[in-house]
């Protein structure tokens, strides 16, 4: 049954049916191919003809939401891109300083010098992660506000 619902409820239900498509193609997986003398826990030919629902359903449910979300992209792209680069710069190495190290028993020293220092570092990700946010509120507004009709299942 067709529904209109905001993109918030549909992103819950498409999660809701790609959950449920993995599950009976994982059943179909361990289930299709037995010994003949080993009974069958599931109606496998059944099981993969609601797969091929299932995965039409989703289809359209993400077409749907791409859709409704076409005056927003930008800010969802640039958003992945925010989360990608906080989580290189957490990631970057920014050790300084003297270290001993030993590689099959040879003493190594070494001194380490990093052009983009930790303070750097701190406040770039802080910067990114609070435009983040607000990009975030934003889209947490749009989802809620905006409706889309999908099928939905009660």
């Amino acid at each position: 049954m067709m529904t209109k619902v905001t993109i918030a409820r549909a992103l819950k239900e498409k999660n809701r049916v790609a959950g449920r498509l993995a599950k009976a193609r994982e059943l179909v997986g361990a289930e299709n191919s037995k010994d003949k003398n080993v009974p069958r826990g599931i109606d496998v030919a059944a099981t993969f003809a609601l797969a091929k629902v299932l995965r039409d359903r989703l289809v359209a449910i993400k077409s749907a939401i791409a859709a409704a979300n076409k005056s927003v992209v930008s800010k969802i792209i640039e958003l992945d891109e925010l989360k990608s680069e906080i989580s290189y710069l957490n990631g970057l190495d920014v050790k300084e300083g003297r270290f001993v190290t030993t590689n099959y028993g040879s003493r190594i020293e070494s001194e380490l010098d990093a052009v983009i220092r930790k303070p750097q570092v701190l406040e770039e990700v802080a910067a990114l992660q609070a435009r983040a946010d607000r990009l975030q509120d934003e889209l947490d507004e749009f989802n809620a506000t905006t409706k889309i009709e999908i099928e939905v299942d009660g």
